[in-house]
């Protein structure tokens, strides 16, 4: 192989002969480079090189090769792989690198020799090519030939290990338009020759239809890509999940199928609550959260916190969006960035640091929003120059719809939730009030179905406690209006008026006791009694009345005194009524048991008076101590009472700050049952006084 030592000389190619074509030529005659520097016109060698001579020899069978290559592959990628490795067998070259044109991902078919090995030095071979390819005006001239690389130098931060390398790159065409290029990569300064091009264009046709086989497979595979996701945030919407959720899937899902280098997704909130309705200058006070990020270099140091504020409204990039109305905001590698600058050079202002730009970065910007409103904007971060296709920018501005839609709908459950949580706590609470007045009115038809009860219960008795009594007074005066009537009937009649009186008396003074007690239940003044003396006098005062019912009264009183402060006219009629109504309903001949004891723990007095015969049935027992109250079938069997006894006994047992209780009990043998009357009453009622 012939090879012209030409370190940092140029020439430019000319279209005949097997002649050179320099250390940095394009295509074309005269003119600047690309790359920023004058080429050198020298004449063409006539000379043939043994390199050209074997590819000379070995053509024919290269085309078969490499329609064998494509054939045989299971993808249009495999079969590019291949043809790179054919070809740069073929030309002995130390590297073959097919790039499709133009194209959006990271890695290329490629094939390089053992040399290449190193990951550093062979992605920094890759991102030379795609610079020099990208970034030059030369593809429209079909070739461009570098014998040196250190020629270009000072136009590109060259690793050392590159600097002698030569590279020669032509285009393929696939129907009329540039589809990718060719690249070979010589191991030393080397002068490409016409008959180098026209071998690599000889077979450019073939790689140019497995370029174009790749990018429809490409195309196909990022459409289904596209769609997968689209389904996925589309389910993930529709199933309600979180919105966090939805912001990983949508960064990650599109950075990774448009290949980014870096996703985020960015949310703004307005200073000024009313933006949406009112026509604002300039740009609107705003802060941005970074809500999720996703990047594809491992051991980049590009990791931002997630909510991590900063105001939107003084970052020159996030300005663009803010004032895009709505459009996809493009922003190319270089064209607003210097290397180590942190802001933009012409205004000055300043670029968020969680961009962490460099200069060979491509940013692409898509807004989200709701009625006019910028939401936020998905950014997608590219490490290299970057063109973004028009399917490419459909697909991401379709991704934003769908998380404005999932941003919209979990705002919208929010309020209809909060909507919903006030308007049930308003009906619980209305349900609460209609409750206490449903209640309230439920007492006092209770209440008013009692009064009504007593009021009927108490003309009942009355009538029957003031018509009796009047009844046998107007029968006994009738007879004593008669003459001759003898004195044993007088007296009679005189005693049946007598009694009848007294009856009459007595209910009238029950009616003033029990209204005096409700009136005012203040204490008299108490006095220091022994309550046995007590107990005894109420005894001895009702036994005449107890023979002739034939009753027998059991006192168990203690030896020692039982001394207590208590009112002894209150505590005696509370005795009497009790001892009272155990007389009206025992059975005749049976004893009545009264025991007394003291409780030094509490300092309290426990009286109990038990009789047996007629009981008290469950149901009565809790309204026993009401107001005219009396057990069934008590009037029937002319049992004399008013219903006011026990009443007022309770009222008293209240005046004196005690209680009392009753229980009635069915005895085990024979119908009769046991009814105790308990009461309590302590030592010193403290605060009465």
């Amino acid at each position: 192989m012939s090879r012209e030592m030409e370190a940092n000389h140029l020439v430019q190619a000319r279209p005949s002969g097997s002649k050179p074509v320099g250390s940095g030529t394009r295509g074309s005659i005269g003119g600047t480079s690309p790359l920023g520097y004058s080429p050198n016109s020298r004449p063409f060698s006539l000379e043939t090189s043994p390199m050209q001579q074997k590819v000379a020899q070995i053509r024919p069978n290269l085309e078969q090769h490499l329609t064998q290559a494509i054939s045989t592959s299971k993808s249009s990628q495999a079969a590019l792989v291949s043809l790179s490795e054919t070809i740069g067998k073929t030309f002995h070259a130390e590297g073959c690198v097919i790039l499709p044109q133009p194209s959006s991902s990271t890695t290329f078919p490629y094939w390089l020799a053992s040399g290449f090995r190193d990951g550093q030095l062979r992605d920094h071979l890759l991102d030379l090519l795609a610079h020099l390819v990208n970034e030059t005006d030369w593809i429209d001239q079909e070739f461009l030939a570098i014998a040196n690389l250190q020629a270009i130098a000072p136009g590109y931060d060259l690793q050392p290990d590159l600097r002698s390398k030569s590279i020669l790159i032509v285009s393929t065409q696939f129907q009329g338009q540039v589809n990718g290029v060719i690249a070979l990569v010589q191991s030393q300064p080397y002068v490409w020759t016409e008959a180098d091009v026209a071998m690599i264009q000889s077979v450019a046709p073939q790689v140019a239809i497995a370029i174009s086989q790749a990018h429809l497979e490409h195309q196909l595979q990022q459409q289904v890509n596209y769609q997968a996701l689209i389904d996925q945030l589309t389910n993930a919407i529709r199933n309600e999940w979180d919105l966090e959720e939805i912001f990983r899937l949508a960064v990650e899902g599109t950075a990774s199928a448009l290949e980014a280098n870096r996703g985020m997704l960015l949310l703004f909130k307005y200073a000024d609550p009313l933006h949406k309705s009112r026509k604002l200058e300039g740009v609107p006070k705003t802060k941005a959260n970074v809500s999720a990020e996703w990047s594809r270099l491992e051991n980049a140091n590009t990791a931002t916190p997630l909510n991590s504020p900063f105001w939107a409204s003084d970052c020159y990039i996030c300005q663009q969006v803010l004032t895009s109305k709505l459009n996809p905001v493009i922003i190319p590698a270089g064209e607003t960035l210097e290397a180590g600058n942190a802001g933009i050079p012409d205004t000055g202002q300043a670029i968020a640091p969680i961009f962490n730009l460099q200069p060979s970065d491509a940013l692409l910007l898509v807004p989200l929003e709701n009625q006019g409103t910028v939401l936020g904007c998905l950014v997608l971060q590219q490490a290299r120059p970057r063109q973004w296709s028009a399917q490419e920018l459909s697909f991401v501005k379709l991704a934003a719809a769908q998380i404005s839609t999932a941003i919209i709908q979990t705002l919208t459950l929010k309020q209809i939730q909060s909507v919903v949580q006030e308007r049930t706590s308003q009906l619980q609470r209305s349900l609460e009030v209609q409750a206490r007045l449903y209640e309230k009115s439920r007492q006092q038809v209770e209440q008013l179905r009692r009064l009504n009860a007593e009021r009927e219960e108490f003309l009942s008795t009355i009538s029957h406690e003031l018509r009796t009594p009047l009844t046998s007074m107007t029968l006994a005066i009738r007879m004593l209006r008669e003459a001759n009537l003898p004195a044993d009937r007088q007296s009679k009649y005189l005693d049946i008026l007598e009694q009848q009186c007294a009856q009459e008396t007595n209910l009238i003074n029950d009616l003033l006791a029990l209204r005096k007690l409700e009136a005012n239940p203040t204490h008299s003044s108490l006095q220091k009694v022994d309550i046995r003396y007590l107990i005894q006098g109420a005894a001895q005062s009702v036994e005449a009345s107890w023979s002739d019912r034939n009753l027998n009264l059991s006192l168990n009183l203690p030896e020692d005194a039982v001394t207590i402060y208590t009112d002894p006219d209150s505590l005696n009629r509370i005795l009497l009524e009790l001892l009272s109504n155990a007389r009206k309903y025992s059975e005749p001949g049976s004893t009545v048991e009264l025991n007394l004891a003291y409780d030094s723990r509490s300092r309290q007095a426990v009286l109990s008076l038990c009789n047996r015969g007629d009981g008290i049935l469950p149901e009565v027992l809790p309204h026993i101590f009401d107001k005219f109250r009396r057990g069934d079938g008590v009037t029937q069997r002319a049992i004399q009472g008013t219903g006011l006894g026990l009443a007022l006994v309770k009222g008293l047992v209240e005046h004196l700050n005690g209680t009392i209780a009753v229980t009635s009990q069915p005895q085990t043998v024979g119908s009769l049952w046991e009814t105790c009357f308990t009461l309590t009453l302590p030592q010193s009622p403290e605060g009465i006084v």
